[in-house]
């Protein structure tokens, strides 16, 4: 049984999506051991699949912690993957970069990003922007789900605003106090659960 004094509970949130459900995670001899929820925090109500398997997404013994290399040609069985150092990786892949831009222009390099609602890129996409707009390339390939454009679509048409409830500015929906919801084309028990738990409260 573990000692007490090694246990540690620390308050924080769930960066595996856009929802940002506050946790609490337990920390035992330096090792994340639970993420459960934490109901004092305002998103904190419930915590999905996903962000209660972080212990098992952390320690996964085939999770990359290092950058690796390509050693043999593109189609060989054994691609011959070696690690190398962050500061090689981002060399390599700067040079490379600059090198396309040289001969063809920026714009001949396109960025692609995972979905920002369901997965941990959320937190990183202004800085992608950012970085994007410094290389000068406005090209950008991005994957969402089906209810990320349902409702992307829905509100821009019907509002002239970005999506409701994202990171993109759009306005937050106020479901507390609504007289009448309609989920659109979203599932938010899949892709935004603090809006399932209080769209269940509303109700």
């Amino acid at each position: 049984m573990a000692d007490q004094a090694s246990t540690q509970h620390i308050q924080g949130y769930c960066g595996l999506c856009i929802a940002r459900c506050g946790t609490v995670a337990t920390v035992q001899d330096g090792r994340l051991t639970r993420l459960d929820p934490d109901p004092s925090h305002p998103t904190g109500q419930a915590l999905c699949a996903k962000g209660r398997a972080a212990p098992e997404l952390v320690y996964h013994p085939e999770r990359l912690t290092h950058p690796l290399r390509r050693t043999r040609p593109k189609g060989d069985a054994d691609p011959g993957w070696e690690p190398i150092s962050w500061d090689e990786a981002l060399e390599l892949t700067a040079s490379a970069m600059r090198r396309i831009a040289d001969q063809h222009g920026p714009e001949a390099v396109s960025f692609s990003v995972s979905s920002p609602s369901t997965t941990a890129i959320g937190d990183a996409s202004q800085f992608i922007r950012r970085l994007m707009n410094a290389f000068g390339t406005p090209n950008i390939m991005s994957s969402l789900d089906i209810c990320g454009w349902a409702r992307a679509g829905a509100t821009r048409f019907t509002f002239g605003v970005p999506s409701l409830g994202t990171s993109a500015g759009g306005a937050m929906p106020d479901i507390a106090n609504t007289g009448c919801l309609i989920l659109w084309g979203y599932n938010p028990s899949y892709s935004r659960l603090t809006h399932a738990t209080a769209v269940a409260e509303a109700v």
